[in-house]
């Protein structure tokens, strides 16, 4: 049996407080390496929200909220994770693909750890992140399927390089968090952030067309499709300024069906963020 107990996350930004909040809840430890404050706490509300939540419908208690969050450890220089003895090293940074090869290069070379790594994109392959690195045979990539940790799932990429006992430890992880593999072909932005981002995009071409609110949009989708939350809901739970990452990201796939509509960009105008901001294309005051 691998022996997993901390995991180690390169930045909280993107999807990255679901997986924190998965890998606590299932008694493991996080060690956050973020050297913005305001980001990191920004990442934090996030989680506390998300266990809040999870109170009010009787799911956890005040109790496991405490035990939870005392597993989270906040470190400011890279070279600390060696001192943590992280067994698993998780990218969760900006979905921009040379923002992911800088990440990339900053691990080889100031995190000594011979772990393995897993990035996070949802727009980009593994082959475009990695390039020539030596880090290959170290790599996966996963795509964390909206909402983790609700809907427990990820999408699951490795390269030809990629040893078998690298993907034996990442499948052990996701095991223990009861995260459930789906074994794909390296991709860009394959089915989950894919199929979101286009629902997406409809939902604001139907907004602008019918003057439909957000919140009817949902409902319809919910109700009439029977889905567990609204897709304008998961937008805004992902971070609307991510949303609009992803899009341009995928804009190099296709550039005539990947725009950023004038809806989300007015709404970034006015700092509306998602539920951070308390404002997305929902309320949340």
């Amino acid at each position: 049996m691998v022996k997993i107990t901390k995991i180690g996350f390169y930045g909280i930004r993107n999807l990255g407080p679901g997986l924190v909040q998965t890998v606590i809840n299932k008694g493991l430890s996080a060690v956050i390496y973020e050297k913005d404050y305001d980001v990191y706490q920004s990442g934090l509300n996030i989680i506390e929200r998300n266990i809040d939540s999870e109170i009010e419908h009787w799911g956890l208690t005040l109790k496991d909220k405490k035990v939870m969050l005392s597993r989270i450890e906040h470190i400011e220089n890279l070279s600390d994770f060696s001192k943590h003895d992280i067994d698993i090293l998780v990218e969760s940074v900006e979905e921009r693909l040379q923002r992911k090869r800088e990440v990339r290069e900053k691990i080889k070379n100031e995190v000594n750890m011979n772990i393995p790594i897993i990035f996070t994109s949802q727009t980009n392959s593994l082959k475009d992140i990695l390039e020539e690195s030596d880090l290959k045979s170290k790599s996966v990539n996963v795509h964390p399927v909206p909402s983790v940790p609700i809907y427990r799932l990820v999408e699951f990429f490795k390269n030809d390089e990629t040893s078998d006992t690298t993907y034996e430890i990442v499948k052990e992880l996701f095991s223990k968090i009861d995260l459930k593999i789906v074994e794909m072909k390296d991709g860009a932005g394959l089915v989950g952030p894919r199929v979101l981002i286009s629902t997406i995009l409809e939902a604001c071409d139907v907004m602008k067309e019918t003057g439909i609110s957000p919140e009817k949009f949902d409902f319809v989708m919910k109700k009439g499709l029977k889905m567990y939350k609204g897709p304008l809901a998961i937008a805004d739970e992902i971070g609307l300024d991510n949303i609009k990452m992803w899009i341009e990201e995928l804009s190099k796939i296709d550039s005539s069906v990947y725009k950023v509509p004038e809806i989300l960009k007015n709404l970034l105008d006015k700092g509306y963020t998602g539920i951070k901001a308390k404002q997305g294309f929902l309320n949340y005051r």
